[in-house]
């Protein structure tokens, strides 16, 4: 009879816990596409912009209250697969004017594109982040075909 050693086949099986829970974690796009989709309709989020990088989530931009800039976090921490936010979120007031449309609509095109952020200002489409080289003009053209008066993208390769 042949015994099967089971201290021989323990490094094994955690090696396949940690792949499968590796798999289970979403991917940056995903979590930026929840973000959006969470936060599309809700005030506090009008003045705020985020990145998405390896599961942390970076907020910036303007909200009008420190409850608000407490509840903008708290979303962020709660949508799965963030693994920490860092806040850099000033408090001061927010107008919502005429660009809520186009910032609203630049936003649904980031949503694809993690590691980039827009400031929509005046009709002016301001990209910032990381962004690889085959992926500019294709976000370019996705920005322009909504007519905004111009897009000043900074944008650096990752």
């Amino acid at each position: 009879m042949r015994f099967i050693n089971y201290k021989a086949l323990f490094p094994s099986r955690i090696l396949m816990v940690v792949i499968l829970l590796n798999a289970c974690t979403p991917k940056d796009t995903t979590i930026k596409a929840d973000l959006l989709a969470t936060t599309k309709e809700q005030k506090d989020f009008a003045g705020v912009r985020f990145t998405v990088d390896k599961g942390v989530v970076t907020l910036s931009g303007e909200c009008p209250t420190q409850m608000s800039k407490d509840k903008i976090e708290k979303t962020a921490k709660q949508t799965f697969g963030v693994k920490d936010v860092k806040n850099n979120i000033v408090i001061a007031p927010v107008v919502i004017g005429t660009d809520q449309q186009l910032k609203q609509a630049v936003d649904s095109l980031l949503k694809d594109y993690p590691g980039v952020e827009a400031i929509t200002k005046d009709s002016v489409v301001y990209l910032q982040g990381k962004l690889a080289d085959e992926q500019v003009m294709k976000l370019k053209d996705g920005i322009n075909a909504l007519k905004p008066k111009m897009v000043d993208a900074k944008l650096t390769s990752r």
